[in-house]
């Protein structure tokens, strides 16, 4: 083994230092023109370290650089500049030492075999770590019944729901006993029940298992859920990193309050158009918190009746748009998830 290749530091399950990546693409000029070498910068110079035990989440719109980070993280890309420690080892230099103690699950990858049932696919990839057949098969179980699916071990996957595909993904990528789980968006596409019954897993895997986690993901209700760290990213760099409370509070997101008017006209309270509509006499306006009393006195005094007063907490939807002053176009809305395949 290379003499650098293993840091004495094993406090940190992962550090990236000074981090770049970028992708080099030729675009066609035209008809008989040829192309032209155009390089799009991915990673800009990243520094983060993860803890032991820790679960940390990258947050970001698409495009900001979450995936190539955990594909560089996970050995399967290369750093344009930047070091890589993963499990107290080199990344770069020995990423087969780094292979043995992470388990990943990346979006879209089909990483199952669908013809395989649940546990013949739990015992390929257990014979592909080299377990003794014995081993793999007690593991096999163990970790069937840890995603629930021990009832359908012995079905094909091709049979087997978005979700439970998901589970199974996420119970081959533990089959060796990794001590670093990386996912990226691991409950894309499942429904509010499926993302829940995820979110249960991952929790008790944690508790159980001591992981480190790194997971990706644009789903604001996740990103507040799971970790007890989290990254925001945009165009490759590092706009904020820690507790979600502590990110919404550095961004300086407010509480709001959402009044329910009852009135005529349109009145003004403080540069806020309030249209209240004939047709039901009833009208919401969103203010921050600490305009209220005043928000109120000047209601009434309009002859604006307030029906009803109810204060939502500080938004990370807020946060992010503090911080990256951008549009959240392609984020998930805080819920637990989407439309199931």
């Amino acid at each position: 083994m290379p003499e650098r290749a293993f840091v004495g530091d094993r406090a940190a399950a992962v550090l990236l230092q000074g981090v770049r990546k970028t992708y080099v693409v030729r675009e066609r000029l035209g008809l008989l023109r040829g192309t032209k070498r155009r390089e799009i910068p991915a990673l800009r110079g990243v520094d983060l370290r993860i803890e032991r035990g820790e679960f940390l989440a990258l947050l970001g719109r698409n495009g900001a650089g979450k995936t190539t980070l955990l594909k560089i993280v996970a050995t399967l890309l290369l750093p344009s500049a930047g070091e890589v420690w993963v499990e107290g080892y080199e990344a770069v230099r020995v990423p087969k030492e780094v292979r043995k103690k992470i388990g990943v699950v990346l979006a879209g990858e089909r990483t199952l075999y669908w013809k395989l049932t649940g546990l013949e696919n739990l015992l390929l990839f257990g014979g592909l770590y080299n377990l003794p057949r014995k081993e793999a098969r007690r593991r096999a179980w163990e970790l069937l019944s840890l995603v629930g699916l021990q009832e359908f071990a012995h079905v094909s996957v091709e049979k087997y729901s978005t979700g439970m595909r998901k589970r199974l993904s996420l119970a081959r990528a533990l089959i060796h006993r990794p001590s670093l789980l990386i996912l990226d968006e691991p409950t894309a596409g499942l429904d509010p029940q499926g993302t829940a019954e995820l979110w249960e897993i991952l929790r008790d895997l944690r508790a159980e298992q001591r992981l480190t986690v790194l997971m990706a993901t644009h789903n604001m209700l996740e990103a507040e859920a799971l970790p007890d760290r989290l990254v925001i990213l945009e165009e490759g760099r590092i706009v904020a990193a820690g507790t979600p409370q502590a990110i919404k509070e550095h961004a300086g997101a407010q509480a709001l309050a959402v009044l329910r008017l009852s009135g005529r006209g349109t009145p003004e309270l403080f540069g806020l158009k309030v249209r209240v509509f004939p047709e039901d006499k009833r009208s919401l306006v969103t203010v921050p918190v600490p305009l209220l009393p005043q928000i109120l006195a000047k209601a009434q005094a309009q002859g604006l009746r307030i029906e009803n007063v109810q204060v939502k907490e500080s938004s990370l939807w807020d946060a992010f748009l503090r911080l990256t002053g951008r549009p959240f176009d392609d984020l998930e809305a805080p819920s637990l998830g989407g439309e199931e395949e």
